[in-house]
């Protein structure tokens, strides 16, 4: 672990802090080895349920409408995107949109273009949320490709946690994020929790494993938020000429249905 890169990111949240007092949220990097579909559906599943522990969320759904397979569009109605946010194309009041008491949503399907394009500019999204006085507590954003410099725009005070089942790609797919994820709060261990498999000593084991490949190859620590029981469901599609249903013949055949203690889990670490 590099230490002077821990003390940097220490100093410059604190720092950051005395600007601006108390308010900046906390970004929750939730990064996922399941489907799209699915890790759309668990960081919305979280967002709610941190809300419903009274406090702001502020749910950032990144994943391209061309990527979804079980949705026709993103979970609500936006005409902006955070990407055009950052390339100070559109003011940020236009791209976020409160769907409820303490819940707030956006899009940033467009952002890592923006920063590829060399495009997308600072401050960074808690820093603006301050500014036009949007109270959040959290920035909750659900991602299967978390990389460190698109995380850094949406705030300074970030969690990581990765999700991941126990199946052999999706291990290796999670080491990748490990490292993925390495120079982000780099001041204390990256949270997994395991989901699915026959039981909870088949998580414990897949949980062990990869604590030990990633501290082997990467030198990183994880620690354990535990084992969720959770059932997979076969995808279908339906056929518009006889109305019939069948299995779908492009991408993830199955995804996964998470039960509610998934949520509870999760949002009890975040808030903790």
């Amino acid at each position: 672990m590099n230490t002077a890169s821990t003390a940097s990111g220490v100093d410059q949240a604190a720092g950051l802090r005395d600007i601006f007092g108390s308010e900046l949220c906390r970004v929750i990097c939730i990064a996922s080895t399941l489907d799209p579909d699915s890790t759309i559906h668990l960081g919305h599943g979280t967002a709610h349920n941190i809300k419903q522990l009274g406090h702001s969320v502020l749910l950032i759904d990144e994943v391209p409408l061309a990527d979804r397979k079980t949705m026709s569009g993103f979970l609500y109605p936006v005409r902006y995107d955070l990407g055009q946010v950052f390339s100070n194309s559109i003011d940020l009041l236009r791209t976020i949109k409160q769907i409820d008491e303490n819940f707030w949503y956006a899009t940033s399907a467009k952002l890592r273009q923006e920063i590829t394009s060399r495009f997308a500019k600072y401050p960074k999204l808690d820093e603006r949320l301050v500014k036009h006085e949007i109270n959040i507590d959290y920035v909750v954003f659900p991602t299967i490709d978390p990389q460190a410099n698109l995380v850094a725009y949406f705030g300074s005070n970030i969690k990581r946690i990765l999700v991941a089942s126990t199946e052999e790609a999706c291990l290796k797919r999670a080491m990748v994020m490990i490292r993925q994820m390495a120079e982000l709060q780099l001041d204390e261990p990256l949270s997994v929790l395991i989901v699915g498999g026959h039981d909870e000593a088949a998580g414990t084991a897949a949980f062990e494993k990869l604590q030990d490949a990633a501290q082997r190859a990467l030198e990183q620590n994880i620690e354990s938020l535990g084992w969720i029981q959770a059932f997979t469901a076969q995808r279908v599609e339906i056929d518009l000429d006889d109305m019939s249903f069948n299995p779908v013949t492009h991408g993830t055949p199955h995804e996964f249905v998470l039960p509610h203690n998934f949520f509870k889990a999760i949002s009890a670490k975040i808030t903790a």
